[in-house]
């Protein structure tokens, strides 16, 4: 998993992803599965906020950490558990679950 450093996306990232974790859970998604699930959204969410870091007008431009990571959590969910992009795996349901 993504090293955390000292950034301050990184504990947004544990609360978020100890949610998501919960909730994949609840609906029955093998350990294996929400561990890898969360793992590919770490990298999609570091990637994407840290690279709006690097942009000149980043704080004309800057990314909203929650958003980023429903979005991220939503992509590798439906590539991992397409059938679950209809019901739990959903942005609103992920969005839900995170609050």
């Amino acid at each position: 998993m993504t090293e955390f450093n000292n950034d301050p996306y990184s504990v947004l990232f544990a609360q978020f992803a100890s949610k998501l974790e919960s909730h994949l859970l609840k609906y029955g998604v093998a350990c294996v599965d929400a561990d890898m699930i969360i793992e590919e959204s770490s990298i999609l969410y570091f990637r994407k906020l840290n690279s709006s870091k690097k942009k000149l007008f980043k704080l004309l431009k800057r990314q909203n950490p929650e958003i980023v990571f429903i979005d991220s959590a939503c992509q590798v969910i439906g590539r991992l558990i397409p059938e679950a992009k209809q019901n739990f795996g959903s942005y609103n349901e992920i969005s839900k679950c995170i609050h």
